[in-house]
């Protein structure tokens, strides 16, 4: 596999001095020859990213005007001219043999792993090993997310992190990318990103070999407007994933689940009494939500 068959994209929304730190890590990259895409869904504009430059990496910056990570993401693999396309969050420190290890990975794998997720290091949290019996992302009957991507063995899964995963060009074409009717923090646009690719006969594996470290920046990304209305997001999200992927009759199960979270984020007084209030709102809605596919 050609280093030139290789396209790194990086969706940004409000961190373009951050982005700009991601950017010059990338550039300690152990192989130099491949392209890099931000797609900056920023309102304003930053001559010092639009103009970034690297002595042998090609560099291509795209600003939109539509916010949300599922619709950046396609962007950017749209524009991408790479065999094999990695993402990875713009608050991030990527390893130095970031690409190489990608490039190991689909070199000897089968011709049926369309995609892969690596390891993503936080200091002092725990957010991306929920459950240390698995390896990669698992999604329960009834709509939870459990992940594991700090495991240091390999094994094949059902999704890969949105922060650190590559995947095939064409498989990712063939699909369809990803699902923009997963909206706010988009949860579980990953989840679903991999069931497609199952459902159309791709498989998924988790390698601690490409790692990054998550900075979580407090500010920009994906975030919601209120940490109660995150509560709408993740239950339109979790029930209109349901619906698209033929789990209807695990619903009220699923909404349960979310009203225990609402309930136990609430006792802990990370939500308001409001995230009641959004978790049935957004519950009704994604039982309307047209399914995109």
């Amino acid at each position: 596999m050609s280093h030139n068959s290789i396209s790194i994209i990086i969706p940004s929304y409000n961190r373009q001095s951050i982005v700009l730190n991601t950017l010059k890590e990338l550039g300690n990259q152990s192989v130099q020859q491949f392209e890099v895409i931000v797609v900056d869904q920023s309102p304003s504009y930053n001559s010092n990213l639009s103009q970034y430059k690297y002595d042998d990496i090609e560099y291509k910056y795209i600003q939109i005007k539509e916010v949300g990570l599922p619709n950046a993401r396609n962007v950017g693999a749209n524009n991408s001219k790479g065999d094999i396309l990695i993402f990875i969050d713009d608050d991030c420190i990527p390893d130095n043999n970031l690409v190489q290890s990608y490039i190991s990975l689909f070199s000897s794998a089968d011709p049926d792993t369309w995609c892969f997720g690596g390891k993503v290091n936080e200091k002092n949290s725990d957010i991306f090993m929920e459950d240390a019996s698995i390896v990669g992302g698992w999604i329960t009957w009834y709509g939870k997310t459990l992940k594991n991507f700090v495991s240091d063995e390999s094994g094949e899964c059902e999704w890969a992190p949105g922060g650190n995963f590559s995947v095939k060009r064409s498989k990712f074409l063939e699909v369809g990318g990803f699902d923009k009717n997963f909206i706010g923090n988009a949860m579980l646009e990953d989840g679903d990103f991999g069931y497609t690719i199952k459902e159309n006969g791709g498989k998924i594996w988790y390698s601690p070999m490409p790692v990054i470290e998550h900075l979580r920046i407090p500010t920009g990304g994906t975030r919601s407007d209120s940490t109660s209305k995150g509560m709408y997001f993740r239950a339109h999200n979790t029930v209109y994933f349901m619906r698209k992927h033929g789990m209807n009759k695990n619903m009220i199960p699923g909404l349960f689940y979310l009203n225990g979270v609402a309930l136990k984020d609430l006792l802990r007084k990370k939500h308001g009494i409001p995230a009641i209030f959004w978790c049935w709102y957004g519950f009704l809605k994604g039982l309307t939500t047209t399914l995109s596919r």
